[in-house]
């Protein structure tokens, strides 16, 4: 009987390591998906904010390539220039009067 109750003994000894290995092994998995700063799902945040942020850089790249071809063009191009003027800012030529009648405006 003294070699049944150790080998009995060793089974529940292999028992509660193995329970302690899983339970271990559980916590780490648990820290590495939730750990604050540092966990998958916040590296997941990171790389979406990373795609949003990326996304709006090349949309303000394209912007700023549009803006700097206008200013050259409004600089180059007297007739463009003429046309933001009286277009954007409604200015005039010297000696030019502008007539506006209500009934002349299309209804849409």
């Amino acid at each position: 009987m003294a070699i049944r109750k150790g080998q009995e003994g060793n089974r529940h000894d292999a028992k509660v390591l193995w329970t302690l290995g899983v339970v271990v092994a559980l916590l780490f998995l648990l820290w590495v998906f939730f750990a604050p700063g540092r966990g998958f799902f916040h590296y997941r945040k990171l790389q979406r904010e990373i795609a949003v942020l990326t996304e709006e850089n090349a949309r303000l790249e394209t912007k700023n390539v549009e803006l700097s071809e206008d200013i050259k063009r409004l600089q180059s191009d007297d007739a463009y220039l003429e046309e933001v003027a009286r277009k954007k800012h409604g200015l005039l030529k010297k000696n030019e009067t502008v007539f506006e009648f209500e009934g002349a405006k299309k209804k849409q």
